[in-house]
C-alpha cells in the first residue's frame, strides 16, 4: 500500500518550523528566573482559585525585553503596551517592579491595588514574564494580555 506525503515547500517548512519554535517558547520554555516570576504570579492566582496563565509568545518576548532594559537603565518605569504586541489583542495589561529577589517583589505586587488587581483579574487569557538584574537588584516584568 503507497501513501502520498504532502510536497513540502520551503514556505510550509519555515511556518511549520516557526510554529514549533512558538508553541515551544509559548508553552514554558522558559529561563529558571522567568520560571519563578510566573511561578509566583501563578501561585497567587491559584491561592484566589484562579486558574494559572500560560505564556503567550508576544507578551514573553516584551516583558523579557522591557526587564532587561529597566535593568541595563536601573530605573523603573512602564512601556509602551502595545509596543511589541503583533497577536490581535483586546485588552493589555503591565506590571513592573524591582526588589532583592523575586518573592519580595511578587509580594510587593499583591500588596498594590492596581497590581494585584492585574495578577488576579479574570480578563487576561496570557502572560508574559520578564527578569534581569542588575547587581543586587532584581526587576520583573508581567505583561497581561486579553487575546481576542
Amino acid at each position: 500500500m503507497a501513501s502520498i506525503l504532502p510536497t513540502r515547500t520551503p514556505r510550509r517548512v519555515a511556518s511549520v518550523a516557526m510554529a514549533v519554535v512558538t508553541l515551544l517558547f509559548a508553552s514554558g520554555c522558559l529561563r529558571t528566573s522567568q520560571n519563578q516570576v510566573q511561578y509566583e504570579l501563578n501561585g497567587d492566582r491559584s491561592a484566589q482559585q484562579l486558574r494559572s496563565l500560560g505564556t503567550q509568545a508576544d507578551a514573553q518576548a516584551k516583558a523579557q525585553a522591557w526587564a532587561e532594559k529597566l535593568a541595563r537603565e536601573n530605573k523603573l518605569y512602564h512601556s509602551n503596551l502595545s509596543d511589541g504586541i503583533h497577536v490581535r489583542w483586546c485588552v493589555l495589561g503591565e506590571n513592573v517592579g524591582y526588589g532583592a529577589d523575586v518573592p519580595v517583589i511578587e509580594d510587593a505586587y499583591m500588596k498594590s491595588a492596581g497590581h494585584r488587581a492585574n495578577i488576579l483579574s479574570t480578563t487576561w487569557n496570557g502572560v508574559g514574564v520578564g527578569y534581569a538584574r542588575n547587581g543586587s537588584r532584581v526587576f520583573t516584568v508581567q505583561v497581561f494580555i486579553k487575546t481576542c
